[in-house]
């Protein structure tokens, strides 16, 4: 069984500087194996943050393969990877795509750290897209209570900051 990457989108009334109620929609990212366990996990990261009362109004299985955090940065960006290889048997070239969930400060940074990230795979690619992704915070199964990954399971890497 695989882990997927989901969105959740959590409804909820929160208090502002003044103490004012305001309606509140954010998105959260997690990992799980199916829908039940991704709804199960919100809830329980939703009582553990102390949002009270919330109603989870969204899930959805996103196209992840990898998921990086960066100390520096706590802006998400969506990045689409389009890798080349070479079909022997047809003799030409191929590409596939993956998405890849990073933090950085800018456009800029998520572009520069997933050069760096891919140099070390070894296989051509380019980078088609970059989009901002308006997410509140990513919760992998790895970081909490210290749970160990099964083969296949979505990686999370918490990465230095990139050199400047």
């Amino acid at each position: 069984m695989t882990k997927h990457w989901f969105t959740c989108k959590v409804k909820y009334v929160r208090h502002d500087a003044e103490g004012a109620e305001v309606k509140a929609t954010e998105s959260f990212v997690l990992d799980a194996y199916n829908y039940t366990e991704a709804e199960s996990r919100m809830t329980s990261i939703c009582e553990q943050e102390g949002i009270r009362p919330f109603e989870i109004v969204q899930i959805t299985k996103s196209n992840l393969v990898e998921v990086i955090r960066f100390e520096d940065a706590d802006q998400w960006f969506k990045v689409k990877i389009a890798l080349t290889s070479l079909d022997e048997e047809k003799g030409k070239e191929k590409e596939s795509y993956q998405h890849i969930l990073l933090s950085a400060s800018d456009v800029r940074d998520a572009f520069d750290k997933v050069r760096k990230h891919m140099s070390k795979v070894g296989v051509g690619f380019v980078i088609p897209s970059i989009v901002y992704q308006k997410i509140t915070e990513v919760f992998p199964l790895e970081e909490e209570g210290g749970s160990h990954a099964l083969d296949g399971a979505p990686v999370i890497h918490e990465a230095e900051p990139a050199a400047v």
